[in-house]
């Protein structure tokens, strides 16, 4: 009995090594697979400007979507300053490694300032690891709604040539699509020479305008429709090649005065450069699925910003022709 019993320990012994040794590899591939699943972690997603304009808005309404196609939390960080180059200089730099958890906006032709050769920047377009586009904001050029002075964009640019320098326009920050925009026309019509405000959101350029502190602003259609169907704010021109869905009876650019101005606000999602072409896939392919959603495209077009899914080659030659146009236009060059 008791060798009996001396034997059924040793049987019990070497099942339970058995059964470790069976199921030890499992845990370890188990463990081995959830340590290789990518994000495993929040995602930060860096705005390049402090809360309030166009980038955050979007940004913000698109980090849930995000985050349920990604399957982690999505935080939306804003670092503003520098016309945005505080936030992309440190983007530039992210680590592979260390930053993979990280997505940043990069907006064009912002970023282009970086061609400005006063600002001794030695990124470029080579610096950063561009995803996907996400948006294409069309420029508008408004005015009060009244003004005597102008209610079109050829009564504008008239009064423009007729009192050089003394029309004001506000154009938010320096190098912006807004103040391009404006760069471009003293540089292609003759006579048309305006004074700039720079520095301010676009709700702060609505106070200006209203104030009478801007005579006319520049910006963007997503931000500015619902103050158009309020009846003070009067859309002179869409800096568009075609005229917008949202404003079809506003004429563009180059209709009303024959100057082919277009401009925009591009943005543009990035990750660390370096960054493996595995996890760049996965971020691309999450990002594309939640423009993709139904509600997420309801709420953007209630928004009026229209999303742009363009990536790899097409969005390096986009991005490549949009600075050989900034390079014509030489902004930095031009009075403030």
């Amino acid at each position: 009995k008791f060798g009996s019993v001396k034997m059924s320990i040793f049987k019990s012994k070497v099942l339970q090594v058995f059964l470790v040794g069976l199921v030890l590899p499992f845990a370890m591939l188990s463990t081995s697979v959830q340590a290789e699943k990518y994000p495993n972690g929040p995602v930060t997603m860096v705005v390049p400007w402090k809360p309030g304009g166009g980038t955050d808005r979007t940004a913000r309404l698109f980090a849930p979507y995000l985050s349920k196609t990604l399957g982690v939390p999505v935080k939306v960080v804003n670092m503003g300053g520098g016309g945005g180059w505080v936030a992309w200089a440190k983007m530039a730099k992210w680590d592979a490694k260390k930053d993979d958890h990280m997505l940043g906006w990069v907006n064009f032709p912002h970023m282009l300032s970086y061609l400005n050769p006063k600002m001794k920047n030695k990124n470029n377009l080579d610096s950063f690891n561009f995803l996907t586009g996400h948006s294409l904001d069309p420029c508008i050029w408004g005015v009060r709604e009244g003004d005597k002075r102008f209610q079109t964009l050829k009564e504008f640019i008239a009064y423009v040539k007729a009192h050089p320098n003394e029309i004001k326009v506000s154009v938010g920050g320096f190098g912006s699509d807004d103040h391009q925009a404006v760069a471009f026309a003293e540089k292609f019509i003759p006579g048309f020479k305006v004074k700039k405000i720079f520095g301010n959101n676009d709700a702060k350029k609505l106070q200006e305008l209203y104030g009478k502190t801007a005579d006319a602003i520049g910006g963007n259609i997503s931000y500015f429709v619902p103050h158009m169907l309020e009846a003070k704010l009067r859309p002179i021109a869409v800096l568009g090649k075609q005229r917008a869905s949202q404003l079809p009876t506003v004429p563009t650019f180059v209709e009303a005065s024959g100057v082919q101005n277009f401009n925009f606000a591009a943005r543009v999602l990035v990750a660390a450069p370096g960054l493996s072409a595995e996890k760049s896939k996965v971020l691309t392919a999450a990002i594309h699925k939640a423009m993709d959603t139904p509600e997420y495209g309801v709420r953007e077009l209630k928004g009026h910003n229209t999303l742009w899914k363009v990536q790899g080659a097409e969005l390096k030659t986009f991005l490549e022709g949009l600075a050989g146009t900034v390079a014509k236009v030489k902004f930095w060059d031009l009075p403030k």
